[in-house]
């Protein structure tokens, strides 16, 4: 129903096939104006003004002989041994690059009429995509024109992702290491190694591997699966589940490795699992005092989860300041950027640390003054915090002379009600 809703005309044909033993479903996106898009042609999104083509692209299920491990924190679990299984085959240049071509924001416009969440986060992800692109080839954004076919196939890809997670109620995504194949990619401008120059950039801050065995030889991860992993999974990590479901989706070629995406569905193995993130810290002695507010606000504009200053003694006697910055692993880059520019460091230091983080839920309960707000913290199932809203009890203590400490104990006292009793026994 969501992807009806972009208003394109677009066949995606639903079908069974087996691969190696093993069922699995099978689609394939086709424009009524043209073929099928091929699997050597779907999974790269094709630049005309750039004049790339990608002769090796994957198709719209992803296939990589790689685990992706996809945990939902407390509820449900996916693992994607996605297994791309390509051969360097040349795709038709002249149906890629001088087809049709979509700008940027009729693609965005065609974003705009999905639904919340959905809408934000797939144009939140093709705008990435082709920045990337738009990077890699030394243009900007509005000169980037997509190839039709290329660029409808990235939009239901990542339409689907989305909304696929979403339907599945996934609370967490966690992924392997990711092997990215090695080889050579054959492209209009010549043959580049694996992997190709869009998808590096977009694999920044992921962990990946690149084996030599015959059957990977090929180019594993395309930009479109690469944007997928920079932007729905939460962290890098072995999987550790209880699986409740798996299903299969296949790939178009016939390879000895199963060309198949397999997916898990289950509950954490542990009360909650740890996430992989990573720590920036530099020591200062030298910067206006006054910059350091500064510092922190343009910090979390970048992405960073949490910022914090610590005093310190550095050489020579010097009180100095210690300014750590904790980040999604995908974030990293643009931290480091970030402390260079804004701060006097002249160096940052690097670490990754594993973080546990009880689930949290802002929910409004009723008191004699008024509604208010407050968040609830649960870990392993169980509710193990409780914490009124500072604003919302302030507009209460406001609105009725109550004094604000009081306003707390009310709203505290209603939330416990929300607890079940057995906990609250126990």
């Amino acid at each position: 129903a969501e992807l009806e809703r972009l208003g394109v005309r677009f066949d995606l044909a639903v079908s069974q096939v087996n691969k190696n033993g093993i069922a699995a479903i099978s689609t394939r996106v086709s424009l009524p104006t043209g073929p099928d898009v091929d699997e050597d042609e779907e999974d790269h999104v094709h630049c005309d003004e750039c004049g790339h083509d990608h002769g090796h692209n994957e198709g719209h299920v992803h296939d990589h002989p790689h685990e992706h491990e996809h945990t939902h924190e407390h509820a449900h679990e996916h693992d994607h041994p996605h297994e791309h299984a390509d051969g360097d085959t040349e795709a038709d240049e002249e149906s890629l690059v001088h087809g049709h071509g979509m700008e940027v924001e009729e693609i965005l416009s065609i974003l705009d009429r999905l639904t919340e969440p959905t809408r934000s986060k797939a144009k939140e992800m093709f705008e990435a995509l082709v920045e990337v692109e738009a990077r890699v080839h030394g243009t900007t954004v509005d000169s980037v024109h997509l190839h039709e076919a290329g660029a409808m196939d990235a939009i239901v890809e990542i339409v689907g992702a989305v909304k696929g997670l979403e339907l599945l109620g996934v609370d967490r995504v966690v992924c392997g290491l990711v092997n990215t194949g090695t080889g050579f990619a054959k492209m209009a401008h010549g043959t580049y190694p694996v992997p190709a120059p869009a998808t590096a950039e977009l694999l920044k801050g992921i962990p990946i591997y690149m084996d030599s065995f015959a059957e990977t030889r090929k180019e594993l991860v395309t930009p479109t699966g690469a944007l997928i992993l920079s932007h729905l999974v939460d962290e890098f990590a072995p999987i550790s589940m209880t699986v409740e479901l798996v299903g299969y989706g296949a790939g178009k070629r016939d390879t000895a490795i199963p060309n198949v995406l397999r997916g898990f569905v289950g509950t954490s193995a542990s009360a909650q699992a740890p996430k992989r993130l990573v720590l920036l810290e530099s020591n200062i002695d030298n910067m206006n005092p006054e910059l350091y507010g500064n510092l922190m606000e343009v910090l979390y504009t970048s992405g960073a989860v949490d910022v914090f200053f610590t005093p310190v003694q550095m050489k020579k006697n010097r009180p100095g300041t210690r300014v750590s910055v904790l980040g999604e692993l995908h974030s990293k880059d643009v931290l480091v950027e970030t402390l260079m520019r804004e701060s006097t460091t002249l160096g940052v230091r690097v670490s990754y640390p594993e973080r546990y983080e009880a689930d949290r839920e802002i929910v409004e309960v009723k008191t004699a003054l008024g509604p208010a707000r407050v968040k609830m913290a649960r870990y392993g199932g169980e509710t193990v915090n409780m914490s009124p809203e500072y604003e919302s009890c302030r507009q209460l203590s406001a609105q009725s002379g109550v004094p604000l400490k009081q306003v707390y104990m009310l709203v505290y006292e209603a939330a416990q009600a929300l607890v079940p009793p057995q906990q609250e026994a126990d």
